[in-house]
């Protein structure tokens, strides 16, 4: 054999080894394809699960719950959990069946919503799988808005009227802002933790029940029409009519 064979022989087989080394390199980062979701609060966001579906990335969309990207990783002993942060904010994503609970909380933050994968006709769609199916747990719609719903809310009726839902389960109404009103608040759905109510519940809804002292001393009870980043909207079921609120920054 002359050199040139052998240093031929040679390049052929260094340039074989290099795009094996290439290809299993990029195998093992490779994600299992790009999916976009839609949430009921209006935010939007991509989601990419990695090869050994040990993390996923998400990407915010124009209409955001967090800013940029955030790469999250599998919670130990869950399926379908996923933790991580992006612009200081802690960020959960827990998915079940199509459906997916996204929670980002901070400092100035805390909202959490159920999204759904927007319509694809060239993907099959992602399933996480359901708790029967060793997935994850369906999302706690109830758990959503009790955390959404925390802060305070200005009437766009009447703007010297607030209400102010806190995280310890009380609520305060200010007027002029002077608090009028307080007590304490509760979110529910049919057959779940579900307090005694003079009228029917109906499914896939959830309400706000307020068991107030001072100038309104009542059992109040809400359904929730609307709930986004910056509108709230509550039906009165006691005495009909809607309150429209929007958040305050």
């Amino acid at each position: 054999m002359n050199n040139s064979m052998w240093l031929g022989g040679v390049a052929l087989i260094i340039l074989v080894g290099g795009a094996l080394w290439y290809m299993n390199d990029n195998a093992a980062s490779s994600s299992l394809g790009t999916y976009a979701y839609q949430c009921e609060n209006g935010s939007e966001f991509t989601m990419q699960p990695s090869s050994n579906m040990n993390t996923i990335t998400l990407k915010a969309g124009s209409q955001g719950m967090f800013t940029g990207t955030a790469t999250l990783t599998k919670a130990a002993g869950e399926d379908a959990r996923y933790e991580g942060t992006a612009s200081g904010n802690s960020i959960v994503f827990i998915g079940a069946g199509e459906e997916v609970q996204l929670m980002v909380s901070g400092e100035r933050t805390n909202l959490a919503t159920v999204c759904n994968l927007k319509p694809n006709a060239g993907m099959a769609p992602w399933n996480w799988g359901d708790a029967g199916e060793g997935g994850g747990t369906k999302p706690d719609v109830a758990l959503v808005v009790t955390e959404s719903i925390q802060g305070k809310w200005q009437s766009t009726d009447d703007a010297k009227f607030v209400r102010e839902f806190r995280p310890d389960d009380t609520v305060k109404d200010y007027y002029d802002n002077e608090v009028v009103s307080e007590g304490l608040w509760v979110a529910f759905e049919k057959g779940i933790n579900a307090p005694e109510v003079p009228f029917p519940l109906d499914d896939n809804a959830v309400y706000i029940q307020m068991t107030m002292t001072g100038t309104q001393a009542d059992t109040l009870n809400f359904r929730v029409a609307k709930l986004t980043p910056e509108e709230l909207q509550l039906v009165y079921l006691d005495r009909g009519g809607v309150l429209t609120f929007k958040a305050v920054k």
